[in-house]
C-alpha cells in the first residue's frame, strides 16, 4: 500500500527541476507485529535455523528491491506512533515490519484484532507460535522513499513520457565516467537522463556521455556526447590490481573483456615472448608483462593508444618491479616494447627477430583476419618444440537456418564461420566462384590445432569468436606458395 503526490499531470520535467517532481517521494504504509524483544533472533534469523517470519518481512516487498540504503525490518516503537514500550510484564517490545502481500494484512488498523483477522495469510502454525510468544497486531507504519533511495531505472521510469519507457537499463562504468549506448526514443531526454545517473552515482562518477554511432575507423574509436558533468574523459581505472590511465575519447576502451583478458593469460607460460598487434591502452601487454613475467612486443596504430600504452607500462613495471633482490642486485622488469605503425608490418618484421614469438594477441574483430598474410614472410622452423600461436578475435554470425551447405552439412553457426574467415585470411582460394565452407579440418591437417569459442554477444546473432591456432611450419609453406601433400 503506498501514497504518491500524484499532482504531477502539469509538472514539465526538465534536468534542472527533476528533484521536485511529485511522484518521486513515496509513502509506504507497512504492517507490523509487535513483539518482545527476546523473540527477535528466533523470529527473523538468518542463521542455520532461519526464523519463521523470514519469507513475510517487508524486505520481500517489490517496491522496496534494490532501496539504499535499506529499511530497517525491526523498528523501535516510539519511532511508529506506539506509546508503550513494554508489555504487561515490563518486558521490553519491538515492531517488526512485514510484507501485506504475503502476510495478507487487512485493510483494518484495529490493533485489538487477533492475529488471525490481521494477517489471514499465515498459516495457522505460524499464527499459533507467534501467539506462544506473547506478539500481537501492530499499527500500518508509514515509510517515506525520497528519490536518494530509489534505483536509477525507477526514477526514470517516473520521469519520463510514455514514447521513452522503458528507460535505459543498463551502462558502463569506466573510472569517473559512465558510458550510455542511448536508444533513438531516449535521445531527446538525454539530458535529463545524464543528470539523473549523475546525481544517484556521483561522487564517485563525475561524467556521463553517450555513445555517438558505432566503433568504426582505424582507431576503434567513437564520438561521444557528454550529457552531465564536467568534460573530462581521461579516466583512471584499475583490473585485476594493474593501473590503468588513458582518454575514453581517443582510446577503445571494453571493460566487458576483462574476463576475457585473464583467461587468455592462463594459456602463457612464464617468460613466454608475447606480440599484441592491437595493443590499445595495454592492458593485456601490462598483465602479460607482469603476472606471466613475458616479454611483450606491442603495437598499435593509434599514436594516443600508444602512448597511454608505454605510459601504463612504465608506471606498473616501475611499482612491481622496483627494488632490489636477495643477492643485492637491482631487480629487472620483463621487456615491454611499444610501436606505432600498420598491424601487417608489425606481425611481418615479428618473423625477423632472432625467435619468433609464443604467442600472437589480434584483438580487432572487425577486421583481424585480413591481416593474417603477414605471417608468410615468417622463416619455416622445423622441429620446434613449441609453434607459435595466433589468438585472432572476430565478428561472426551464424548462416542463415534455410542456407544450404555442400557435403550436406548443416548450416554453420557463428564458431565455424569465424574459422573459415581464419582459413581465407590464411590461404585465401582466390578465384573459387564460392567459397569453401567448414575448413576448419583443411587447418588442422596443415598441423594448426584450431580451438575456437565464443567470447562475447554484441548484437542479436552477431558474436565476438576468438579463434587460436599454431603456426605450424607447413602452414607457413603453403602460404609462401609450396604445394606439398597433406
Amino acid at each position: 500500500m503506498s501514497d504518491t503526490d500524484t499532482d504531477d499531470s502539469k509538472f514539465i520535467v526538465n534536468e534542472s527541476n527533476w528533484r521536485e517532481h511529485p511522484s518521486l517521494k513515496e509513502i509506504l504504509y507497512i504492517p507490523s507485529i509487535l513483539v518482545p524483544s527476546e523473540y527477535l533472533h528466533s523470529l527473523i534469523s538468518q542463521g542455520k535455523e532461519k526464523g519463521i517470519l523470514i519469507p513475510y518481512l517487508a524486505t520481500s516487498m517489490e517496491e522496496l528491491e534494490n532501496i539504499h540504503p535499506k529499511i530497517k525490518v525491526v523498528q523501535n516503537l516510539d519511532k511508529i506512533g506506539v506509546d508503550i514500550n513494554q508489555d504487561e510484564q515490563g518486558q521490553s517490545m519491538k515492531a517488526i515490519l512485514l510484507n501485506p502481500n504475503t502476510v495478507g494484512k487487512s485493510s483494518s488498523d484495529n490493533q485489538q484484532d487477533s492475529l488471525e483477522a490481521q494477517f489471514p495469510l499465515l498459516s495457522k502454525e505460524i499464527i499459533e507460535s507467534l501467539a506462544s510468544k506473547e506478539a500481537t497486531p501492530g499499527p500500518m507504519v508509514p515509510i517515506t522513499l525520497t528519490y536518494k533511495q530509489q534505483p536509477i531505472q525507477h526514477i526514470l521510469s517516473k520521469l519520463l513520457p510514455e514514447e521513452a519507457q522503458p528507460p535505459p537499463t543498463g551502462f558502463e562504468q569506466i573510472g569517473h565516467v559512465v558510458h550510455l549506448n542511448l536508444k533513438a526514443h531516449h535521445k531527446p531526454y538525454k539530458k535529463l537522463i545524464g543528470d539523473v545517473i549523475l546525481d544517484r552515482l556521483s561522487p564517485k562518477i563525475q561524467t556521463v556521455v553517450n555513445k555517438i554511432g558505432e566503433v568504426s575507423g582505424p582507431y576503434r574509436t567513437y564520438a561521444m556526447d557528454i550529457l552531465a558533468g564536467k568534460d573530462d574523459t581521461v579516466v583512471k581505472l584499475s583490473e585485476d590490481n594493474i593501473s590503468l590511465e588513458f582518454d575514453l575519447s581517443k582510446v577503445y576502451w571494453c571493460t566487458r573483456l576483462s574476463g576475457e583478458r585473464k583467461r587468455l593469460l592462463e594459456e602463457f607460460q612464464e617468460g613466454d615472448i608475447v606480440a599484441d598487434a592491437f595493443c590499445g591502452a595495454g592492458a593485456f601487454v601490462v598483465q602479460a608483462a607482469i603476472k606471466r613475467g613475458c616479454t611483450v612486443y606491442a603495437n598499435d596504430l593509434n599514436p594516443d593508444a600508444v602512448k597511454y600504452c608505454k605510459e601504463n607500462a612504465k608506471k606498473n613495471l616501475k611499482r612491481y618491479f622496483s627494488g632490489t633482490n636477495e643477492d643485492g642486485e637491482e631487480i629487472q622488469p620483463p621487456k615491454v616494447k611499444v610501436t606505432c605503425g600498420d598491424a601487417f608490418d608489425f606481425i611481418q618484421n615479428l618473423g625477423m627477430m632472432e625467435k619468433l614469438p609464443n604467442h600472437v594477441v589480434m584483438n580487432f574483430p572487425l577486421d583481424s583476419a585480413s591481416f593474417l598474410g603477414a605471417l608468410r614472410w615468417w622463416p619455416v622452423m622445423e622441429n620446434n618444440d613449441r609453434d607459435p600461436i595466433v589468438h585472432l578475435y572476430t565478428f561472426a554470425r551464424g548462416d542463415n537456418a534455410n542456407e544450404s551447405v555442400s557435403d550436406d552439412r548443416p548450416p554453420r553457426d557463428a564458431v565455424e564461420v569465424a574459422v573459415d574467415l581464419v582459413a581465407e585470411g590464411l590461404v585465401p582460394e582466390g578465384g573459387a566462384i564460392e567459397a569453401s565452407k567448414y575448413r576448419r579440418e583443411f587447418l588442422d591437417k596443415m598441423g594448426c590445432d584450431v580451438q575456437a569459442r565464443e567470447v562475447r554477444d554484441v548484437a542479436p546473432g552477431k558474436v565476438v569468436i576468438c579463434v587460436s591456432f599454431k603456426v605450424s611450419a607447413t602452414l607457413l609453406r603453403i602460404m609462401q606458395g609450396d604445394f606439398i601433400d597433406i
